[in-house]
């Protein structure tokens, strides 16, 4: 009989992230604790990571080691991804989220959301899901709709130098 997983089932235990990664356990909670990764918690406490968590975590650690990133410094690059655009488009409750105006971080990190978040499970978000790649950090952080504005105001340009020679 084979088992599957889904890529977000939390069935990986800290210390098997902590080998993974090649760090003590105790950064993977600093990691938890900086909120740039969500670990599903049971009732007794125990964290359990997916497969799509590690991944995250894989790129948290290329952006410290090999991009000379700090903490703060990957808190703020996530605190530029635009929820909005991977949760219906901005509108008047984006507006007044505090996600728009004052984050300093990941979207799930901040406690006062407008209402289209305010009930959501964040481990479940498509935001927290979306597959953050340290090779795609641009287009995430442009969101899809800015990725196809982007596309379509640089087509024309390429044309122009096409002609230019």
């Amino acid at each position: 009989m084979t088992i599957s997983y889904d890529i977000y089932d939390p069935v990986i235990s800290i210390g098997t992230v902590a080998k993974r990664l090649g760090v003590a356990v105790q950064t993977v909670r600093l990691y938890e604790k900086e909120g740039l990764v969500l670990p599903y918690k049971t009732q007794t406490g125990r964290r359990l990571f997916s497969a799509h968590d590690v991944e995250r975590l894989k790129c948290i650690r290329k952006m410290i080691t090999e991009h000379g990133l700090n903490i703060s410094g990957i808190k703020q690059l996530m605190a530029l991804i635009p929820c909005w655009d991977y949760r219906g488009g901005f509108d008047d409750d984006c507006r007044i989220c505090k996600v728009f105006s004052e984050s300093i971080g990941p979207c799930w990190n901040v406690r006062e959301v407008g209402a289209k978040c305010r009930h959501e499970d964040c481990r479940l978000c498509s935001v927290y899901r979306l597959e953050i790649s340290c090779d795609r950090m641009k287009e995430i952080i442009h969101g899809e709709r800015r990725k196809e504005l982007l596309n379509n105001s640089i087509e024309p340009l390429r044309g122009e130098e096409e002609t230019d020679k």
